[in-house]
């Protein structure tokens, strides 16, 4: 079969409103920022928006509002090379929004889900779906429209030939559901983070997690932040550290990691590499306000990265 896509990512449409240095507000008081940007937000458009950046051919599956949020997302995706025609756009909802409470090397978040919890599986479309080689969704807890078909998607994606990847950021209700389990049987790549992995598997140490959740993926990559990131398969284990850069808002950090993971691993690059890539990509994100800034600018992204690895 002709795949005309690397990867299809199926995912959530939400703007970023970025503020950056900010005191934690309080009720009846005017707190005030040191920066700010509206940015292209949502898990899965970051990685899908940084992944086109970088090279791979991505198509992107989701819904939005007919809205000026909605077509913001839409139009940035599109300016990074996504393929977005399998965007559905509906009049009746809203595309949602996130504040970004910035304070480096931490941040709050606070969500509006809009047209995101309405994306199910029967509004995927097959026929583009069978164009590419990969399927990737993140964001799985916010996206409650699809989530408990999650599994039924990725074990038909696998049926035709697709390979399948999972990132499921935090989950607000903290429950860290059975409908993931159901979904990691039919996930080749799961892509949590250290703290995401603690709570899905359970334990309390790094090593428990790992040893858990290797369990029930072929492919665990653990996501660390400045740390750098450890990836097990079977009875093999790579670890590789980050990259030191000046962060100046960590938004999007772990979808770029993402991002550069799939792009080498889909190349067929070794674990070490694709992992050292990740870091380099997850580095690079950080350095500018909003998930998909420092990705923007193809003409300069080579060098940017060669830049961070130049000065490791």
């Amino acid at each position: 079969m002709n795949r005309k896509l690397d990867v299809a990512v199926v995912g959530e449409l939400n703007i970023d409103l970025v503020l950056w240095n900010v005191p934690f507000p309080e009720y009846e008081k005017e707190k005030l920022a040191e920066d700010m940007r509206f940015a292209m937000g949502s898990s899965s458009a970051i990685t899908a928006h940084n992944l086109a950046a970088l090279g791979t051919k991505v198509g992107f599956i989701g819904k939005a509002g007919q809205d000026n949020f909605g077509d913001f997302m839409v139009g940035k995706l599109r300016e990074g090379s996504v393929e977005t025609r399998a965007i559905i756009r509906d009049e009746t909802l809203k595309t949602g929004a996130t504040i970004v409470l910035a304070n480096p090397p931490k941040k709050a978040l606070l969500t509006y889900m809009g047209a995101m919890t309405d994306l199910t599986i029967e509004d995927i479309d097959w026929e583009y779906l069978k164009q590419a080689r990969h399927l990737h969704l993140g964001c799985f807890f916010l996206q409650t429209g699809i989530r408990k078909d999650v599994w039924k998607l990725f074990a038909w994606a696998k049926e035709m030939g697709l390979t399948t990847s999972l990132d499921t950021n935090w989950d607000p209700e903290e429950k860290w559901g059975e409908d993931l389990q159901k979904a990691l049987e039919y996930t080749d790549i799961f892509l949590p983070n250290d703290d995401e992995a603690l709570r899905i598997s359970g334990t309390d140490s790094l090593e428990g997690a790992i040893r858990e959740l290797g369990k029930k993926v072929p492919i665990l990559v653990i996501k660390q932040g400045k740390s750098g990131a450890t990836l097990a398969v079977e009875d093999e284990r790579v670890s590789e550290t980050g990259f030191s850069v000046e962060a100046v808002e960590t938004t999007g950090a772990g979808d770029s990691f993402n991002a550069g993971f799939l792009h080498k691993f889909l190349q067929g690059a070794s674990y070490r590499e694709s992992l050292r890539f990740g870091n380099l990509c997850g580095a690079l994100a950080v350095t500018a306000i909003g998930g998909s800034e420092a990705f923007r600018d193809k003409t300069t992204l080579n060098q940017r990265l060669d830049a961070i690895l130049n000065n490791a």
